[in-house]
């Protein structure tokens, strides 16, 4: 089976508030992926993990708009890693998953499908798209060096894994008290290629009240979602 995993239980530190709810042209911002998901014929069943105190609202919206495959709203923790393990616990431990940022709200139902293909043929995978600008790596307000900005991405999600593997990945985390930054990091530990399937600019992620604006902006443009 082929299972999508929203997470939307971050605390926006730097939005300034919770923004899983704030509106976005009709739907609150974590609804659109959920809508996403829901209409690729690939996937079989949806999680969301939702702060706690958002859990009945997004089960209430949910129910309003009539989407199916939500299997349950769960609450997450205080951190990523909680809410992504929080999210596990609920799927099986076989089939394949897609872990998607709730604050993500333009991937596409063909992208979702995409990642599957890839990842059912290749192996793990996550969209990404080509850094633009020089990179500095930098101590103490100094440059230290130039990174070369052809061989760096900025990854993306949807990220794809078979559970297996995820899981394996998390437990070898949690037994050596490494916390990455994505479902990618964990998974590379294991010494697994990741394979890059190229996204898109317009895929961004709401992290500050620009951001939304911002949504809004391509929205009216008509070039998302």
């Amino acid at each position: 089976m082929r299972f999508g995993l929203i997470l939307a239980a971050g605390r926006g530190g730097r939005f300034g508030s919770p923004k899983q709810r704030m509106m976005l042209s009709g739907h609150p911002l974590a609804l659109w992926s959920i809508l996403a998901f829901e209409q690729c014929p690939e996937v079989d069943l949806i999680v969301m993990v939702a702060d706690e105190g958002n859990v009945e609202f997004f089960e209430h919206e949910i129910k309003q708009r009539g989407i199916e495959k939500v299997e349950a709203v769960i609450p997450g923790g205080a951190e990523r890693l909680d809410s992504l393990k929080a999210g596990l616990k609920v799927l099986p431990p076989q089939g394949f998953v897609a872990v998607h940022d709730g604050a993500r709200p333009f991937v596409r139902a063909e992208e979702i499908a995409r990642g599957f293909h890839v990842v059912q043929t290749k192996g793990p995978a996550i969209y990404a798209i080509p850094a633009t600008d020089t990179l500095k790596q930098v101590k103490d307000n100094l440059v230290v060096e130039t990174i070369p900005r052809e061989c760096v991405y900025q990854a993306q999600t949807p990220q794809f894994f078979g559970l297996p593997i995820l899981m394996e990945a998390l437990a070898k985390a949690e037994a050596e008290g490494f916390i990455g930054t994505d479902e990618a990091s964990y998974v590379e530990r294991l010494g697994e290629r990741i394979h890059i399937i190229p996204g898109r600019a317009e895929n961004l992620k709401v992290t500050f009240r620009r951001d939304l604006e911002l949504a809004e902006e391509l929205l009216a443009a008509g070039t998302c979602p």
